[in-house]
């Protein structure tokens, strides 16, 4: 019965948003920048993380209500993963959200991205394998002619694939220039 009015109560909300979906003019670079990132307490280590990064724009974008829009985008990263008294390289890339304020000043985002890791024992915690994937949801300000400052929150792990599976929770901070 609770999937029900849940079910009901979307849409009515959708009924009342009018997204369309529209091709974009053009696609291109989305924004680049650089993330300082540290673990929860979750974990046997301490992990800190250090990547650069950068988004293209991808061409699908939805116009919602009252000048809202969702965007399309492709993210890669590279950097360094600490823990332990160890390094390893950690790249990746992925498709994600854009949630954009009418003046485009704020943005949520959100994306998974398959990761690859270059060393999988940090000190006592064994992340089991080189094949990992990031999730992660994030918010962006945009303060002064395409600078931002940017926080997210993202979840590494291997989704059980290895019989280790610890995942690392992070919290990610940095500074980007939005085109």
């Amino acid at each position: 019965m609770r999937r029900i009015y849940i079910f009901v109560f979307l849409c009515l909300v959708l009924s009342d948003t009018q997204i369309k979906c529209v091709f974009a003019e053009s696609t291109g670079w989305g924004k680049v920048g650089a993330r300082v990132g540290f673990s929860d307490s979750r974990n046997e280590e301490e992990f800190n993380q250090y990547d650069g990064f950068a988004t293209y724009n991808l061409p699908w974008v939805f116009n919602i209500k009252n000048g809202w829009q969702l965007d399309t985008y492709i993210e890669m990263n590279a950097g360094i993963l600490e823990g332990g008294g160890d390094a390893g390289i950690v790249v990746s890339a992925g498709p994600g959200l854009y949630l954009s304020s009418p003046r485009k000043r704020l943005l949520l985002n959100a994306g998974v991205n398959p990761t690859l890791v270059s060393e999988t024992n940090y000190g006592r915690e064994d992340i089991g394998g080189p094949f990992q994937f990031t999730l992660y949801i994030g918010l962006s300000w945009i303060f002064y002619r395409g600078l931002s400052v940017d926080y997210r929150l993202q979840h590494m792990s291997n989704a059980g694939i290895y019989d280790e599976n610890p995942g690392i929770n992070q919290h990610m901070f940095g500074i980007s220039y939005n085109f």
